[in-house]
């Protein structure tokens, strides 16, 4: 067999070895990580020292991106749900939403959100809302998470300013204000066809989560704001960063969004705030901040999300470090298929190597030089291609992607439910997703289509932002023709 044959045939076992080990054996998945990447590193004939080189890289890295700020966000996650600001949010979110529709108020949630703050951050500070929600509505916590998930999924693949469309926007030369606003359109039936199959994979695999306030004593629970501030706090701060920088704002105050405005120190901020509204329920805990109280309970917990991740991250390095970059490139270079060309080297690249970012890059980049070919030379023609990129990034969303563990062990989901779940519903976004890009490409009638979108959304609540959107967009368009 040939070198290259070698590293797609072990890419293929590695993601078998490590559905069996994780949903036949239920082995750890920080020890079926490992299996995993010895079994590529060894079938594709990577040596030992790059592997080991490669894997303590991968995760190394990806704890120091990710790790402060998972045992942050689930220290200040567990000083919510403790002090009871948790129910707090859930009476609210349900006074709004009502029972029913619980779930989709966590989708829309997470659309919004995803736009400012990473998926990853954004997910471990919204989780203890989800399973308060799941344990007062009695719907399954696979829903919980998985709407909240693919609701934040889908404005982190196609609106600016997350890191991997504005980057994609900036290969293509592609107008940013218009990206935005056709990002946010596309991703409003991304998103809701995320919500369907999380209802639906709630009905098949049923859990509610550990219920933290079964065994506590009544107490007085702390006021909406005071419960929602730790979360509104760090991504208000981060939003003003990414609008600074965005907007070229003097530097004094730039240096201070910088520092603010970081995910860390955002969500501290949050932290602190936190454990102010505890302390206030609270008063006389003198044992919450030392090694038998709330902060080493949930760090205890933080520590097996970290270790998890990392290792995800440690696999993902190593399928860098290999040659399949490389392979998946030259087999793409000479693709002239139009539209399907920057969708199906997206996918490849997602499903090959975990990251949205490289995956959405990659295609941008070979792209390029084929845009007159393809047909994407256009003003309108760069944003259809950047979307392009963007659906094909979608999928396929399993265990070689950090958020893919971070959803799973912080909603203390199963693996097994976890893999079953998770990467088909990231198929059906990113089939939605070409299906709009295709209705795009086809210049329907803008105001048509949107009309027609806003009549089929019938739940009344979140929808006056949404239909805004829709309907900016719409004349936009009009507008141009």
């Amino acid at each position: 067999m040939s070198s290259n044959t070698l590293v797609i045939l072990g890419l293929i076992l590695a993601v078998v070895v490590l559905v069996i080990c994780t949903v036949k054996f239920k082995i750890h998945p920080f020890f079926a990580l490992i299996a995993t990447t010895v079994v590529f590193a060894v079938i594709s004939g990577m040596g030992m020292e790059d592997m080991l080189s490669a894997f303590t890289s991968g995760m190394g890295s990806t704890v120091a991106d990710i790790g402060l700020v998972i045992a942050l966000g689930t220290v200040t996650g567990a000083l919510l749900e403790k002090s009871g600001a948790a129910e707090t949010m859930a009476k609210t979110i349900l006074k709004i939403t009502g029972e029913k529709h619980a779930a989709l108020g966590l989708a829309i949630t997470g659309y919004f959100v995803s736009i400012p703050v990473f998926c990853d951050s954004a997910f471990v500070l919204l989780s203890p809302i989800a399973k308060r929600l799941a344990n007062d509505t009695k719907i399954s916590m696979t829903t919980m998470a998985i709407a909240l998930c693919m609701g934040l999924h889908a404005t982190h693949m196609f609106v600016p300013p997350t890191p991997g469309p504005l980057a994609v926007s900036g290969i293509l030369n592609a107008d940013l204000g218009q990206v935005i606003l056709f990002g946010a359109l596309v991703s409003i039936p991304v998103m809701l066809v995320g919500y369907f199959g999380a209802q639906l994979a709630g009905k098949k695999y049923y859990y509610l989560p550990k219920d933290a306030s079964e065994n506590q004593e009544e107490h007085e629970l702390p006021s909406p704001l005071m419960a929602f501030l730790p979360i509104l706090a760090p991504i208000a701060l981060m939003l003003v960063k990414t609008i600074g920088d965005m907007c070229a704002w003097p530097a004094s105050i730039m240096g201070v969004m910088d520092i603010l405005g970081t995910p860390a120190v955002a969500l501290m901020v949050g932290l602190l705030i936190a454990v102010i509204g505890y302390h206030q329920i609270f008063p006389n805990d003198k044992t919450a901040w030392g090694f038998d109280g709330v902060f080493a309970e949930a760090l205890r917990t933080a520590g097996q999300i970290v270790l998890i991740v990392g290792a995800g991250g440690a696999f993902s390095g190593v399928l860098k470090a290999s040659p399949l970059q490389d392979i998946l490139t030259n087999a793409f270079s000479g693709l002239t298929i139009g539209i399907l060309a920057p969708f199906l080297i997206g996918f490849l690249f997602r499903t090959c190597v975990g990251s949205a970012t490289i995956a959405m890059v990659t295609a941008a980049t070979m792209i390029v030089p084929l845009l007159d070919i393809l047909g994407f030379a256009s003003p309108m023609g760069r944003i259809i291609a950047m979307l392009a990129c963007a659906a094909g990034g979608m999928m396929v969303f399993h265990g070689n992607d950090d958020f893919f563990w971070v959803t799973a062990s912080t909603s203390e989901m199963e693996t097994a439910t976890a893999y079953k779940t998770i990467p088909l519903i990231s198929v059906l976004q990113s089939l939605t997703a070409l299906a709009c890009v295709f209705g795009s490409e086809l210049d329907l009638p803008a105001l048509t289509v949107c009309s027609y979108l806003v009549k089929i959304l019938r739940v009344r609540f979140y929808t006056g932002p949404v239909c805004v959107i829709i309907k900016i967009y719409a004349r936009h368009v009009e507008s141009r023709r």
